[in-house]
């Protein structure tokens, strides 16, 4: 390895920016469509749903993260647990907003959003591979390692009863994920330095099923399950995704509750290989354990 190696920074070239403006347009599309729905047609569906909300989460997740960076030249990385062998904390406590539109009787939008950055430093316990780079044991690693998750859902309600509803989805997952590693260390022959910046993006797409209940006129109860294995390019993975909620409505404006949101994520990233860089396999396992308590405001 060379001593003076300089940072290596791998980089989808696929990556994909969410267009706002786009977003925004559609939004301005459906809400012209909406004010010409009857205003008692709208409104026939509360409490079981409202006409429009935005929730503000305080949220403690728990998470299990690995990683493997592969290389053509030196072949399958090593499978690294970031909370295991880097001492990443297992959990962090983030705020997630969402916002949620029952567009019509039988149909609902809804967004969530929420960005997971944690950081560490520790000391290998064996040789590392890491893409191109061999890390040496004891070598001092500083791990930054940032998750940014977008979601957006649409539901269709085909049972829309009085006390409760179910209904089946297809949502996406937005997930950008930037894993910063340096290292400095030392071989029976020389002392050893370097870097890499890894960023990935992947959009997973998923089916769902919720079903939500009214136990009385305050009190109001949501679960859901969800699932999708695809192939994109050079993206293969998928998803399980599963949660259930309780929240006391206090009047026509607020709401109180706690949901706990879990999910399974297996993905890889084949190489790409561009005129610029050889961007190096990915794989990542990533276990999400996301427990919740919130207000919603409810319009």
């Amino acid at each position: 390895m060379n001593s003076d190696c300089g940072p290596e920074e791998v980089e989808m070239s696929s990556r994909i920016r969410i267009q706002w403006p786009v977003v925004a347009v559609a939004v301005a599309a459906v809400t012209i469509l909406t004010v010409a729905t009857p205003a008692e047609a709208q409104r026939d569906f509360e409490p079981l749903f409202d006409k429009f909300n935005f929730k503000l989460e305080g949220s403690w997740v728990g998470l299990t993260t690995e990683i493997r960076l592969d290389s053509e030249l030196l072949g399958e990385g090593t499978t690294l647990n970031f909370e295991d062998d880097l001492d990443l904390g297992t959990s962090k406590t983030i705020p997630t907003l969402a916002f949620e539109w029952q567009i019509a009787r039988k149909h609902k939008l809804g967004v969530r959003w929420q960005d997971i950055t944690r950081d560490s430093t520790a000391q290998a316990l064996t040789d590392i591979q890491w893409g191109d780079e061999t890390i040496p044991i004891n070598a001092d690693i500083s791990l930054g390692f940032d998750i940014t998750q977008a979601f957006i859902d649409y539901a269709y309600y085909p049972w829309v009863k009085d006390r409760w509803a179910a209904g089946f989805g297809l949502g996406l997952r937005w997930m950008d994920l930037q894993a910063t590693l340096s290292y400095r260390g030392e071989t029976d022959e020389e002392n050893v330095e370097g870097s890499s910046d890894v960023k990935r993006s992947a959009p997973l797409p998923y089916l769902y099923f919720e079903y939500r209940r009214l136990f009385s006129e305050r009190w109001r109860f949501i679960t859901g399950l969800g699932w999708l294995s695809i192939s994109i390019d050079d993206i293969s993975g998928g998803q399980w995704i599963g949660k259930v909620g309780i929240e006391y409505l206090t009047g026509k404006r607020w709401a109180f509750g706690a949901a706990i949101n879990v999910a399974t994520i297996d993905v890889d990233w084949d190489a790409i290989k561009t005129e610029e860089v050889d961007v190096l396999n990915l794989a990542l396992k990533m276990d999400i354990f996301d427990f919740s308590v919130f207000v919603r405001v409810r319009f």
